[in-house]
């Protein structure tokens, strides 16, 4: 079976070479009652467009602050299929619940457009974007736009998307407002742009983006980036070992009490090294806690998946090179010692680590069975409070419910960040995914609509529309610039969480992504979390107890110092280092490879499985010579940069 997969994928990829220069048209194109699909047009060029004198007729001025103040939309009606090039199973397209809701009215009658959900799609089965690219191009099923996925080399280099170097500036004022200019960093970024020109919208743009427009937002409601996080430890076994730390109820009391919690609060449970943190673990196994007859695991090092939370995830917090993001993970990382991109795999305070995990396994602190349980079993044992300390995120609803008298709480370990090796990248603005318009399908002329619809979208409007609806509709009232919203039960959904389906109905933004498929497709906004959130924005709130771990959090106390410069995350330049993307697809070699390392029975086991891992890193393309490629990509990107890491 698995030699007729690789068959199949490598007969589809064929198709994907073969089909995409030739093929032109949308399979889909046809007229709706009052909307005309995008489709293909003669070739032109953008300075057609940006010369037309209806160019700049209907852009959305940077300082409109809601959507009422904006006419109707004169022009075409555009109906836009999406190819929703991230997941599958249909989560991502044709999930509306409502499909006729005041939102999506107010954002066709401002831009003239909507998506066509009944004719879109997602990656279908088990699929990944590669393959899917190949069935569209060899059925000629192009969509309108293509949200997400990582193919911008293979649709670039044979034209079939946009460059929009150009027109983004000049059609998207609001976007290019939220992108300040001297931190424009973003254009660089893989799957965005490829050899100096943008093929991409950056949709999702992360409230980090926040500090730098807003200097004076409040630190307490938009946490910002730092060095120090956290695991999770059963608060009945943690007060056994610090009496003075706080439970998860005293936790909870405090945010209801304060609405924020001071540094010494946070840090209420004093490990500041990895050797207190594995003495700590030591500590708990001599507890002997049982659950029913069965003993509590301290710790595990495997959960039935790769290895990232583990060396990624918790190495980090250990050897102090935390940055939040994974921009210090066991593939790449930038060394100020060295002077250039390491593999971290390949370092001695990595090796040692891995070396103490495996010691934890064979002295009995960290569980044998998750070695060999799958990802589910784990999550059972999880909820079932049978770890006691954990790097994932336990769920403390499914104690409630099952009556256990204890909770998982925030442990933060108070471990500095080694500034003098490790760098902290700035937080600059960044996409959580993006858009790419497709050649075939959207005519040319249609470009700046679609351009001034997706800018729209970004607009304090248009972030507004989402989570409060057009005034038209009377869902709140404003006063003093604050809105308060007119019907308790979307006050309750909105602003509280609380389970219900009137918001739904007029299709705004639900915070726990039970609306539909927008909540899933990045579409919604591009700010997320952002300043018009009710959760955030909202006169007078009541404090809930279920908000508690979430200010819980050090970065909601203090940012961390950072250095200028990007990250230099492999991953973020496939585009520049094809190689490392090559290597990249055989990562399941890799983290096998490196998960038997974990398992060793001895010493003499562990050195032997551990240069099998080095060799089997060498063969499938973990090369010296490929890290270089990266640090060449990471030096060309971060050009304006290096003075600030370099020395």
């Amino acid at each position: 079976m698995k030699r007729r997969q690789i068959y199949m994928i490598a007969v589809t990829l064929i198709l994907v070479f073969s089909l995409l220069a030739g093929c032109t048209g949308n399979g889909n194109n046809k007229n709706t009652a009052g909307q005309e699909h995008a489709s293909s047009a003669p070739p032109s060029t953008a300075d057609t467009i940006a010369s037309s004198p209806e160019a700049d007729d209907g852009l959305i001025p940077a300082d409109v602050q809601d959507s009422s103040e904006l006419p109707d939309w004169a022009g075409k009606q555009l109906s836009l299929k999406v190819w929703f090039n991230h997941g599958t199973g249909g989560t991502y397209a044709g999930a509306r619940k409502y499909t006729d809701d005041v939102v999506t009215k107010e954002i066709a009658r401002v831009t003239g457009v909507t998506l066509d959900l009944e004719h879109s799609y997602d990656n279908g089965g088990s699929t990944t974007g590669e393959v899917k690219l190949g069935m569209i191009a060899a059925t000629n099923d192009w969509p309108d736009i293509i949200l997400g996925g990582d193919q911008l080399n293979t649709l670039a280099d044979n034209d079939k998307i946009y460059d929009l170097t150009d027109l983004i500036p000049k059609y998207m004022p609001n976007l290019m407002k939220k992108i300040p200019q001297s931190l424009d960093t973003l254009w660089n970024r893989a799957w965005i742009s490829k050899g100096g020109k943008v093929y991409a919208v950056p949709a999702g743009l992360y409230n980090t983006t926040l500090p730098y427009l807003y200097p004076d937002t409040d630190v307490s409601l938009f946490p910002q980036a730092n060095t120090y996080s956290n695991i999770w430890v059963r608060d009945d076994i943690l007060k056994q070992l610090y009496p003075q730390a706080k439970s998860q109820k005293e936790i909870e009391d405090l945010y209801l009490k304060n609405g924020k919690f001071t540094r010494e609060q946070i840090f209420d449970v004093p490990i500041k090294s990895a050797e207190d943190f594995i003495q700590f673990l030591y500590d708990v196994q001599k507890l002997h806690v049982k659950e029913g007859n069965k003993e509590v695991a301290p710790f595990y090092t495997f959960s039935g998946q790769d290895n990232w939370a583990l060396m990624t995830g918790l190495f980090s917090k250990l050897d102090g090179s935390y940055s939040g993001s994974g921009d210090n993970n066991y593939f790449t990382y930038w060394d100020k010692e060295t002077q250039k991109v390491e593999w971290m795999f390949k370092q001695p305070l990595f090796k040692d680590l891995v070396k103490q995990m495996n010691v934890l396994l064979r002295d009995g602190v960290a569980s044998k069975e998750a070695m060999v349980d799958p990802y589910n079993t784990f999550q059972e044992k999880l909820s079932g409070g049978m770890y006691a300390v954990t790097y994932h995120q336990p769920n403390n609803a499914a104690l409630e419910k099952a009556g256990k008298p204890y909770r998982y709480r925030k442990v933060y370990l108070d471990i500095p960040f080694n500034y003098d090796k490790f760098i902290f990248p700035t937080v600059f603005p960044d996409a959580g995914t993006r858009i790419h318009i497709v050649k075939d399908a959207v005519k040319e002329e249609d470009l700046p609509q679609v351009l001034r619809w997706l800018d729209f979208l970004i607009s304090d409007a248009g972030e507004k529309l989402w989570y409060w609806g057009p005034k038209s509709a009377g869902l709140f009232t404003e006063q003093d610039g604050m809105r308060v919203y007119a019907n308790k039960e979307i006050e309750d959904q909105m602003v509280y969480n609380q389970p219900g389906d009137e918001a739904q109905k007029y299709g705004l933004w639900l915070n726990n992504g039970s609306n539909d498929d927008r909540s899933k497709s990045g579409l919604i906004t591009y700010m997320n979390k952002g300043r018009f959130d009710p959760q955030n924005w909202y006169p007078n709130k009541q404090r809930n107890v279920t908000e508690a771990d979430a200010y819980f959090d050090f970065g909601r106390v203090e940012a961390s110092k950072s250095d200028d410069s990007l990250t230099a995350k492999m991953y973020t330049f496939f585009t520049q280092a094809p190689e490392a993307a090559e290597a990249w697809k055989k990562r399941t070699d890799f983290e096998n490879a490196l998960t038997k390392v974990l398992a060793a029975s001895n010493d003499a086991q562990f050195e032997q499985q551990w240069n099998t891992f080095l060799s089997t890193a060498e063969k499938d393309g973990f090369t010296d010579a490929v890290r270089d490629q990266v640090d060449a990509a990471f030096r060309e990107a971060n050009a304006k940069y290096m003075a600030n890491i370099t020395h």
